[in-house]
């Protein structure tokens, strides 16, 4: 069984998988909910299936960018759970994370948003190449006005960025928000192999999440 952990924005949600797919998904919204229940929902799904930490097959984290509380505290559940256990820690981005249930259903371009305070969002694209694999351009910080310009009517937003774009700033009709953000959206792409270059193993005891930090947008202000 693996285990996946988000909390990089206002949700929290632990999800278990085995045997190619999802079996559980705890999930819930809100602000300052990452401390009340990340572990509670590890504990549960742990005692659920009555798994020992040391018998995961691995921990995936979605590793932001996002909220730095919400990544201190699922970095920090990550730190406790696996400290002296012989068990991998795999971490992916977070906007490659929420993109991927659109990405598998076919959708050829997906733009993940994510609020960035101010009038930026952090912003990635990512499309399914020819050869059968995702890739994804490097993430961003950028303005919102100039992202609605880019982004085309067919394209999929998704994020909770979306809640930010004025209705004249944003032609696609394919536009999703946090309720798409989920734990299970690791596992998914880990079970396929088309996004395998997305997870990289990381040392429990010295990763360290992309925080959002003031200093990020104010140097993004200044190009």
């Amino acid at each position: 069984m693996i285990i996946a952990i988000e909390t990089a924005t206002s949700v929290c949600s632990v999800a278990a998988g085995k045997n190619g797919k999802t079996i559980l998904e705890k999930r819930v919204e809100g602000k300052g909910v990452h401390s009340t229940y990340t572990f509670s929902f590890l504990k549960e799904i742990l005692e659920r299936y009555q798994y020992r930490v040391e018998d995961l097959e691995a921990i995936l984290f979605s590793n932001g960018p996002g909220s730095y509380t919400g990544l201190r505290i699922g970095a920090s559940a990550i730190k406790g759970l696996l400290f002296g256990k012989p068990v991998p820690l795999f971490i992916c981005s977070t906007l490659l994370a929420i993109s991927v249930p659109h990405l598998i259903r076919g959708h050829n371009t997906v733009h993940a948003v994510l609020d960035a305070r101010r009038s930026h969002l952090y912003h990635q694209k990512s499309f399914m190449h020819p050869d059968g694999y995702v890739q994804s351009e490097s993430a961003e910080i950028r303005e919102i006005s100039e992202l609605g310009r880019v982004i085309q009517e067919e394209d999929v937003v998704v994020g909770t960025g979306t809640e930010r774009f004025k209705p004249d700033q944003l032609k696609a009709s394919n536009v999703y928000g946090k309720e798409h953000i989920s734990a299970a959206n690791l596992i998914h792409a880990w079970y396929d192999d088309r996004f395998d270059s997305h997870f990289q193993e990381a040392d429990p005891a010295q990763f360290e999440p992309e925080y959002l930090t003031l200093s990020q947008i104010n140097n993004s202000r200044m190009k």
